[in-house]
Order: C-alpha cells, then structure tokens, then sequence
C-alpha cells in the first residue's frame, strides 16, 4: 500500500511556534508510519513587501489535494496579511475534494472541524507561580486583541485562576493589545505615566508583548523584576537571548498539532490504534530573571548558541560536516560564490559543492521551470504541468553523499518524484518556494527522516535566499548576453554573435571541411519604405528573416548583418551542386510565406554564394566578401530584368 501523506500549510516554520508544531506531527508520523509534507513561505505572511509574500505563498498551489490524505492548517500564521486570500483560495480548492480530512490548528475557518491548543493547565501554572511562589495579589493580564478567540480564551483562564486564589483584577489590570511587542510598550508607557496603576506582576499570554514591556518599564526606570515582575507565554528565543531572561511557560502547540494527526487517523484507518502524544507541563516552564527566579543559563545558551555568528568552527570535530550554524553558512562565502558564476551550469556546479550547507538531510531536491531562464514567461499563480529537477543530492544514513546536475523532467502533479518510491522511510518534506521578488523559478524540497532534528533554521531560509539572487543574476546575465549577439529586431545572430559562433566552427575539429557563407539582401527595400511607410519595410525585413531560418540547414547559424542584410554560414561536406538546390530552395521559402499575403507589393531578395576549405589560414571577411560580391552580381541582374 501506498505510505499516507499527511500535509501542513504554515509560514515561517523555524519560528518557535511552528518549530513546536512541526515536532508534534512528526512525532505522530513517525509512531504511524505517514510521510509529513510541510508547504511553507519561509517570510511571515505580515511581511511589508507584498509582491514578495505573494511570491512566497505560490508554494500553497504546489501542492496536489489528491495526492494527500489529510491538511492540517496552522490558522494562527495562516489568517494575517496575505494569507486570508490564500486561504480563501484554498476553500475553493477543497470544494472538489470534499473527503480529504482538513484540520484547523487553534482558531476556526468556516466548517472546519477545529483542534484548539490545550494551553490552560500551563496558564494556570503562570499564575500560581506569581501567586503562591512570588507572592503576588496586585496582578495586571495582557492579552492579544479583543475579539480574537485566542486573545478571550487565555484571558479567561487567568482571570479564572486568579479567583481561585481570592484575588481580584482591577478593570484598568485587564488589558487587550495585539500579541506583538508594541503592546507591552504601550502598557510601559500608561504604567510610567500613571495613567494605570503599577501592579505587582504583569502576566502576558504572549513572550513578544512580554518582551516589549520589560524594555520599556526598564526606560522609564521602573525596574524588573524589583520593582514588578513579568511573567510570558509561549516562549521564543528572543525571551533567553534578552537582557532580563524573561521567565515564561511553554504553550501546548507540539500536543495540539499531535491531536490533529490523530483526528486524521481515526478517519483514514479507522479501528487502527491510536497513541497519544504526552506532555508534562512541569516541563514547559522556563525560568528567567524577570520574575525574580534563577535562571536556567543552559537553556538561554543554547538559544544564543543557535543564533550566534561564529566566525570560526572546530574542524577537527567528530561531527565538523554535521555542525552547520548561520556562521558557517556566511563564512562559506556562498552567496558570493554563486554569484559569481558565469553561467547555469557553473551555478549548479557551484551549489552542488556547498549543498552539505543544508544538512542534515536524507535527499534534496532544486525544482525549477523548465523555461526559468525565459523573463518573459512568468507564473504568478501556481507552476506549470512539468518541472524540471535541476540539481539533486542525497545523503544515506551511512552519511554516503552523491549529487547529481543532470535534468530531469516530471509532472508536477507529483510534486517531488521522491514520494514515488515506496520504499522510502517516514519522512518529513519541507516544500519552499524558489523565486525573485514576484518571478517565481520553482521550488525546494528538502527530505529528512523523522528520526533527525525536524525543525529548520535560519541557515536554511538564508540559503533560499542565495539561490533565489544567484538564480536572478544568471538569467540576467544570459538575458544580457543573448542582446549583446542577438539582432533585437529578429533574434538572429548579429555580427558579434556570428563571430562568437565562428570561433568553434572554424577550430581545429573542422580542418578540412568546406565553409559555405549565402549573403542575402533584400530589393526594393527603400522603395516600399518610401511608398508604404517603414513599418512595412520592418514586415518585409522580418519576412526575410523567416526565409532565412526556414532555408537554413540544420547545425548553420544564421546573422542579420545589418539593415536588410541577412548571412546563412555552415561547415560541412557542401558541393557546388548544393550551391544551385540552396538557392531554389531560398526563393521557394520566401514566396511560400507570401503566399496568402494581401500586401500591395511582393518581397524579392538576392543571394550569393561562397564556398573556402577550412584551415588554419582562413580568412572569413574574404569568404564573406566573395559572398557579397556574388549577391550583388544577382541584384544587377534582378534590376536589369525589372526594367
């Protein structure tokens, strides 16, 4: 049987909150066996540039709905900014799969059954903290937005437990902000000011307003945690990093995304057991320094320790390929290496060196259009029908590391061939988008088993970023390089092109074959100019130029060489009797293309031929010219017979 897929949609996924999320589905997975497949923007949804997070959420229209058995939607970063309208757009996706189990993580989205985080046994351990260890009676609440369920929900609990201990909150003590670091500012500022009163403890449900509070009381010379102590829910890195550890509990988002997983099971195989996740939220408290507490320094220095910029690792390490922090990646100069490759195939070579920037993973995958290189084809909204796997690698459990550059073209539908093997371990599948600004190149998939550390990083996000630049700079670069020998009006070669093209047919490999230049002008080219406009004069040049790609042979260039000068030049086994048949072949072109033409005037043209065996002391302007004065032998006779 074909391993279940289990889905998620969430944005910024190294963040805490989704990192907590992401280890309790995998937790399931792993007990049940399913693959877990994450489709995420690696910017937050709320992110100022939007063309950008457009860009970024593309990758929701990635996934295949039919190739899935059950989403699970992380709401809380899903219904901000941009992501309304993608999660509007995916309802109307869900239309047409109307028994493929959805799950909603914490706050509603019409009809979807809904799984709430369990956070109440751990706030109400946030106020017997301040209450029966701290001693505290005079308590202020800061919540999110009014209105918001999450918001009301945590407040209620507090409010609930507070009682318990015969304790009441002032009105001015019950205060909504927005879950984000100016609502504790705010509050600094009404407390300092007088405008409320000063409390004994501030519990905030969320780290960031926590966060905001302490700064600012801490500006106003009200001091933490002396003057007042600060408690935070939900806990971040930015709490164990601050400069007053902020002592805060953990919220319940591994258990709550656990339960979705099991919601799902019970609908896709029914009667198979079900194993809890376990939690113990003893465990979920982390004591810091604003409340008065000892500090855990352990836990806030691995926090610093992953967010720190080391210029400089042990590479005498047992684990040295395994040990990637942000400071490795940005000391691997890696974005100014793939910048400055010359080419596509440079820059793939370039990643495929410092793809083990990425580990650990089991296989990786670069996905990209097949036409990325093309600016004027764009995909704003979803990907087309077949992708192109430009660069994979893989890593087997012994830490045995092979990559591979060459293209490999698949239905998107399927969205990574790697879920085509049925042999493959549960594994997680992180699913992220490759784009510039608006122009978006395809996506990365990157597979770990759910034995390693799920979470991403900082490193990873960064690393998109690289390629997305380095992707940009080589399409750019080879856009500028095909107008340098391009002619802009037909796309032939123009005569720094040609000459470009000649230095390989005239190398050495091609030493005694013969070199055939056709020289092409057209007639009358200033006559109908002057009659019709030179708008059809443009018609008429462009028309020539079909003649000329449609005369031409296989494996011969062709050059506009100025105004309505057109070149054919070849190397091959060419006889003079081709010169006759070349010729026939040239005029039945270009009257075949006006055949249906209702123009008032036929286009004619004269060509010339010549022919030089290639040595080391050919000279292609002599050839050309030879051409040319051939041509121009045509063009008298032409005028001649006109008259």
């Amino acid at each position: 049987m074909r391993r279940k897929n289990i889905a998620l949609f969430t944005a910024q996924p190294e963040a805490l909150h989704g990192v907590r999320i992401i280890n309790g589905i995998a937790a399931q997975c792993k007990k049940y066996g399913y693959h877990f497949l994450i489709f995420s923007p690696m910017t937050h949804l709320q992110f100022q540039r939007e063309t950008y997070v457009e860009a970024e959420s593309n990758i929701f229209r990635a996934i295949n709905l039919g190739r899935i058995d059950g989403l699970i939607l992380d709401t809380v970063n899903l219904l901000v900014g941009e992501g309304e309208q993608k999660v509007k757009e995916l309802l109307e996706r869900l239309k047409d799969y109307p028994d493929l189990p959805v799950v909603s993580l914490e706050m509603s989205i019409g009809d979807l059954p809904m799984i709430k985080s369990d956070n109440e046994e751990a706030l109400r351990e946030m106020c017997r903290h301040a209450i029966e260890l701290h001693g505290k009676k005079k308590i202020c609440v800061l919540t999110g937005s009014r209105g918001n369920e999450v918001a009301e929900e945590r407040l209620r609990i507090c409010l609930d437990e507070i009682s318990k201990h015969n304790i009441s909150v002032k009105d001015e003590h019950i205060v909504y902000g927005d879950f984000w670091y100016s609502s504790g500012d705010q509050l600094a500022h009404k407390m300092a000011d007088g405008e409320v009163e000063l409390p004994e403890a501030v519990l905030c449900t969320s780290t960031h307003m926590a966060l905001g509070l302490i700064y600012r009381l801490q500006k106003c010379g009200i001091r933490v945690p002396d003057d007042i102590i600060v408690i935070g829910f939900d806990t971040t890195n930015e709490g164990c990093c601050n400069d007053i550890i902020l002592s805060a509990y953990d919220a319940a988002d591994a258990a709550s995304a656990a339960d979705t997983v099991d919601y799902i099971r019970r609908i896709i195989e029914p009667g198979k057991e079900i194993l809890p996740y376990r939690s113990d939220v003893k465990k979920m408290f982390f004591p810091g320094m604003s409340c008065g507490c000892t500090a855990d320094i352990s836990h806030s220095l691995t926090a610093f320790r992953k967010a720190s910029y080391l210029v400089a690792y042990n590479s005498s390490s047992d684990n040295e390929l395994d040990e990637i922090s942000f400071g490795r990646l940005m000391e691997s100069y890696c974005l100014e290496e793939f910048t400055a490759t010359d080419s596509p195939e440079d820059l793939f070579k370039k990643i495929d060196e410092l793809i083990f920037l990425l580990k650990p993973f089991r296989d990786y995958q670069l996905c990209l259009k097949e036409d990325w290189l093309n600016e004027s084809v764009s995909y704003m909204k979803g990907y087309p029908s077949k992708m192109m796997i430009a660069l994979s690698a893989s890593v087997t459990p012994t830490k045995e590391f092979s990559v591979s550059r060459t293209p490999v073209i698949y239905e998107t539908d399927k969205m990574t061939t790697l879920l085509d093997d049925e042999t493959t371990e549960p594994s997680i599948f992180y699913f992220s988008p490759i784009h510039f600004e608006d122009i978006t190149f395809g996506y990365s998939v990157i597979r770990r088993s759910l034995d390693d550390s799920c979470s991403l990083s900082l490193v990873y996000r960064t690393w998109l970023r690289f390629v997305n630049n380095a992707l940009e700079l080589t399409r750019t670069r080879k856009q500028l390089l095909s107008l340098s020998v391009r002619d802009s009006m037909t796309g032939l070669f123009n005569r720094r092109g040609m000459n470009l093209q000649l230095e390989n047919m005239l190398c050495e490999e091609h030493r005694g074959e013969t070199i055939l230049v056709s020289v092409i002008d057209m007639n009358g080219l200033k006559k109908i100019n002057d009659t019709y406009g030179h708008s059809e004069g443009d018609y008429g040049i462009r028309l020539l130029c079909d003649a000329v790609t449609g005369s031409a042979l296989p494996g011969e260039i062709c050059v506009r060489a100025g105004g309505d000068e057109f070149y054919i030049i070849g190397v091959g086994k060419y006889t003079p009797r081709d010169l006759i048949s070349r010729e026939e072949i040239f005029h039945s072109v270009l009257k075949g293309l006006q055949k249906d033409s209702k123009k008032p005037f036929v286009i004619t043209a004269s060509i010339g031929f010549a022919t030089e065996t290639v040595d080391e002391n050919i000279n292609i302007d002599t050839v050309i010219n030879r051409a040319d004065n051939e041509m121009y032998k045509e063009k008298v006779r032409f005028k001649s017979s006109a008259n």
